[in-house]
């Protein structure tokens, strides 16, 4: 039997944008660190149709230009894309907030490679919560 290949798309309903909720991940979240990136992630009172919603953010302390940012959340979004989370070890939803903490434009493949170590530690992480 062959296996039918998922979906590698990254759509509305699967981002983080809701304010209150962006700030609840601020406020409360949980953190995982593999530089340069940063992972903070909270579950979510109301369960919507997802188990992941996903943000991602670069300072913009750190790098002025917004085509600098953009390329940046581009290449975050692209690895998490390629490498996401379809379903978690809880029944809640978990909001996730990837948040590019270094000072230097890396390529692509040392962010994914980041990205997908990051998301290994999250899944142990709340299947062990």
């Amino acid at each position: 039997m062959t296996e039918i290949p998922r979906k590698q798309t990254l759509r509305k309903h699967e981002r983080l944008y809701v304010k209150t909720a962006i700030d609840s991940v601020f406020q409360k979240g949980n953190s995982i660190f593999n530089p340069p990136i940063k992972l903070l992630w909270v579950k979510e009172k109301e369960k919507s149709g997802v188990a992941v919603k996903v943000a991602f953010s670069v300072p913009k302390r750190t790098f002025k230009k917004a085509v600098t940012r953009n390329l940046l959340k581009r290449r975050m979004r692209e690895a998490y894309r390629k490498h996401k989370i379809t379903e978690t070890g809880i029944e809640e939803t978990c909001a996730l907030m990837f948040i590019y903490s270094g000072n230097k434009i890396n390529p692509y493949q040392e962010i994914e490679s980041k990205i997908v170590l990051t998301l290994q530690h999250f899944k142990t992480a709340t299947a062990v919560k």
